[in-house]
């Protein structure tokens, strides 16, 4: 009889508040339900322990902002076998669920992945084009972390995990995992919210974004590049440092 593997899903949030509570109403209604953590380094923690204490979710504080390393801890409080690292804004519906679970039941050479980005909505000219980006994802393309990457426990750590990286954390590990072993792209379609592409416009968005890799490409620090991103220097902090009591589970 095939194994059926269990799932934890590591949600990084920064000042997130009503993305947070809409992705965790939708998470909590997963079956059977997977292991939640919520790694949080908001401004105000207070609220989304009120936040994770309502939906009955694990939580973890950790300081200063660093994504990198909110993923890291939540990666090492989890139980399952199966990381799936989730953004506040992106939606996550059974559909989506059993299919990472069958991925894994039905294919045992599988050691992570990431789901289908759908990028129509987000860029309509780009309608053309869909077919290529799909086949270029699937095979050779950077696993990025709004596709909710996922990956076997055992690998991750195997990997070195996200290595703290403020930014560009994704980038870096979707290297790893390919170079590792068989990756897989599955659907249904993956979707996150266009808030910031709606503040900033799409055209603005995308060639920032892609900016920000080309820096990387060549050789530009993750930490000097967060402090670009995201504009001040409390993302930046080299070494992954944790306030003495912010690292354990809280009870609520």
């Amino acid at each position: 009889m095939p194994k059926t593997h269990s799932v934890s899903i590591i949600i990084p949030c920064r000042d997130d508040y009503k993305y947070l509570s809409s992705i965790l109403l939708d998470l909590s209604n997963l079956s059977p339900l997977p292991e939640i953590i919520v790694s949080d380094a908001s401004k105000d923690h207070g609220a989304v322990k009120e936040i994770c204490k309502h939906h009955q979710i694990k939580l973890l504080q950790v300081e200063p902002p660093s994504r990198g390393q909110q993923l890291d801890k939540g990666a090492e409080k989890a139980t399952s076998d199966i990381l799936l690292f989730h953004h506040t804004d992106t939606n996550f519906s059974q559909n989506h669920y059993d299919s990472l679970v069958q991925s894994f039941n039905t294919d045992s050479t599988i050691i992570g992945g990431a789901f289908l980005k759908d990028i129509e909505e987000l860029y309509p000219i780009f309608r053309l084009f869909s077919w290529f980006h799909k086949v270029y994802t699937m095979h050779i393309g950077t696993l990025y972390g709004d596709q909710s990457i996922f990956v076997l426990r055992s690998v991750f750590f195997e990997l070195g995990g996200f290595e703290g990286l403020p930014l560009m954390e994704d980038v870096k590990f979707s290297s790893k995992l390919r170079d590792y072993g068989n990756v897989s792209v599955i659907t249904p379609k993956i979707k996150s919210s266009k808030r910031k592409f709606s503040r900033e416009g799409t055209l603005q968005r995308k060639l920032k974004n892609m900016w920000l890799i080309i820096l990387y490409r060549i050789g530009v620090s993750p930490y000097k590049l967060a402090e670009m991103y995201y504009g001040d220097q409390s993302s930046s902090s080299r070494g992954g440092q944790f306030s003495s009591n912010s690292v354990g589970l809280e009870k609520d």
